[in-house]
């Protein structure tokens, strides 16, 4: 008797931890559209929830109220973004991590932020070359200012 009752409450724990979650499926290339490998997947509170293999592309589980995600990988800039809950299929363009030696953090944020400006332009490219499946992103990102403030 105690075996089924221990069985039955595990099996109800069980059924709803999945009910609770969504699949994101996607993939990661940088900023001249090749594969951004090993790019880790954490969430709001750095808590490690996935990682892209070889081909940049990804599969994880997130539960139902996560909606910020962060892409980071040796090399890269870290990508913040928001999911909305309808979205299903993520595709990110990450940037190349660069050393702005003897700039202000002014003049740092403004080359970053022209760069970031071209994240429209280059999504289209991927979708014409057949990289990407949608050419309008289902997420949302907003630049990040390294300058203090």
């Amino acid at each position: 008797m105690r075996f089924k009752t221990a069985f039955f409450i595990s099996y109800f724990f069980c059924i709803f931890s999945v009910f609770g979650q969504r699949t994101l499926k996607g993939k990661t290339i940088d900023q001249f559209l090749e594969n951004a490998i090993g790019i880790t997947i954490f969430d709001k509170d750095t808590i490690k929830i996935g990682q892209s293999d070889l081909d940049g592309y990804f599969e994880i589980k997130l539960p139902k109220e996560t909606d910020k995600l962060i892409f980071a990988g040796v090399g890269y800039e870290w990508a913040t973004i928001t999911v909305p809950k309808e979205c299903e299929n993520l595709e990110i363009i990450l940037f190349l991590a660069s050393t702005y030696d003897f700039m202000s953090p002014r003049k740092v944020d403004r080359l970053r932020k022209k760069e970031f400006e071209k994240l429209p332009e280059l999504r289209s490219q991927a979708f014409q070359k057949g990289i990407f499946e949608t050419e309008k992103p289902c997420l949302i990102r907003k630049f990040e200012s390294y300058k203090p403030k």
